[in-house]
C-alpha cells in the first residue's frame, strides 16, 4: 500500500483569509521576492514567519494550482471527445482518456525507470484496467438488452391496442413496415 501523506499546515494557512489571499496574489504574480512576503505579513499581522515557510507554502500551492489545471485539461478532454461521439457516454470517455495517458507515459518510460517496478504490481493494474473497460461493456450490453425488452413489451401492447381499437390505422401500419422490410429501407 502507498505511503499515505499528510496534509500539510502552513503559518500562512492559519492568517487571516484576506492576508492569506493577499500572500497567495503575490506569489502568483511573481513581482515578489520570498523577502517581501516576509515583509508584508511582519506589517500586516505581526507575525514573522521564514522565508523557508513563504518558499515551501509557494511550492505546495503551485502544486496544488498545477493539480487543478491537470484535472481541468482532463475534464476538457473529455468533454471534447463525448462531444465527437455523442453516442459514448462519460465513463468510456474516461476509460479512453485514461488509457491514452498511461500508453503515453509508458512509452516514454526508458529501461531504467522499469528497473524499480514490481511486474506483477505492473500487470495487476494493466488487468484491472481492461477488467474495468470489460465490466463497462457488458454492463453497456446488459442495458441495451433491457432496453430493448422493454420496448418490445410496449410495441406488442400498443399493436394489440391499435389492432383491437382501429383495425385499419394496424393493417395500414402493418403493411408500411412489411413493405419497408421487403425494400431494405430503413423505417424513419
Amino acid at each position: 500500500m502507498g505511503r499515505r501523506r499528510n496534509r500539510k499546515h502552513s503559518k500562512i494557512d492559519l492568517l487571516d483569509p484576506a492576508v492569506k489571499s493577499e500572500i497567495e496574489s503575490m506569489i502568483l504574480s511573481a513581482e515578489f521576492t520570498y523577502r517581501d512576503i516576509v515583509d508584508y505579513i511582519r506589517d500586516s499581522t505581526g507575525e514573522m514567519i521564514s522565508q523557508a515557510s513563504v518558499c515551501r507554502y509557494a511550492k505546495g500551492l503551485c502544486e496544488s494550482l498545477e493539480s487543478i489545471r491537470f484535472a481541468q485539461e482532463t475534464f476538457r478532454a473529455v468533454n471534447d471527445e463525448l462531444n465527437r461521439n455523442p453516442n459514448m457516454d462519460t465513463t468510456e470517455g474516461i476509460i479512453q482518456i485514461l488509457s491514452h495517458m498511461l500508453l503515453t507515459n509508458i512509452q516514454q518510460l526508458s529501461e531504467e525507470d522499469f528497473k524499480g517496478v514490481d511486474p506483477l504490481k505492473l500487470l495487476k493494474q494493466a488487468s484491472d484496467l481492461v477488467r474495468t473497460a470489460a465490466y463497462k461493456r457488458n454492463l453497456d450490453i446488459k442495458n441495451k438488452e433491457l432496453t430493448e425488452m422493454g420496448f418490445d413489451a410496449v410495441k406488442d401492447k400498443v399493436f394489440t391496442a391499435m389492432a383491437k381499437d382501429d383495425p385499419e390505422l394496424y393493417a395500414r401500419f402493418a403493411e408500411f413496415i412489411n413493405a419497408k422490410a421487403k425494400g431494405g429501407g430503413d423505417i424513419p
